[in-house]
């Protein structure tokens, strides 16, 4: 008997374990938004987001005119923190954010800091951003990567995009 307790209550706590927490995750339900992105295009929950490619090259040559915000997925990350990019990056008229950075978002706006030189990030946020001198971090429900916690970011990072869209600055809600 005392075997199927210590059976029983193992699988309970083992079930209990592996379901990942119930959080609140509305869909982002605002204005549509246009967003450049380099790299894969992201698999998100909203119908009113697009999506237009884009290049390192694009990003150089200042070729996101007609777009809200620019993503740069991981992969790109080292290109985007070489020193050409700061001064687009601190110019910009709309917001970058950067995608599961591990450096801190000065690899990217300071030019005479190198991503290897840059400090790690150590809040976790898994989009940083910066736009008008003022940088930004939208982190994953309780720091859990799944895709139900990414696309909670998005969603997130959807919303404080529509408002810099519509106020000019940066407002964390």
């Amino acid at each position: 008997m005392k075997k199927w307790f210590i059976f029983i209550a193992s699988l309970l706590l083992l079930s209990a374990c592996s379901q990942p927490p119930h959080f609140d995750s509305p869909i982002y339900s605002g204005e549509a938004l246009t967003i450049g992105i380099v790299g894969e295009p992201p698999n998100v929950r909203e119908k009113n987001i697009s999506f237009i490619p884009l290049s390192m090259e694009d990003v150089l040559k200042k070729n996101f005119q007609n777009v809200d915000a620019v993503l740069i997925h991981k992969r790109y990350l080292k290109e985007a923190a070489k020193p050409p990019y700061a001064d687009i990056y601190l110019q910009s008229p709309v917001p970058f954010v950067f995608i599961e950075s591990e450096k801190v978002y000065l690899a990217f706006v300071d030019r005479e800091l190198s991503d290897e030189k840059a400090h790690q990030m150590k809040s976790g946020d898994y989009f940083i951003g910066f736009y008008k001198d003022t940088y930004f971090g939208v982190g994953l429900y309780n720091h859990i990567k799944n895709e139900k916690t990414i696309q909670d970011g998005y969603s997130r990072l959807f919303a404080l995009l529509e408002r810099v869209k519509h106020m000019g600055k940066i407002i964390i809600q």
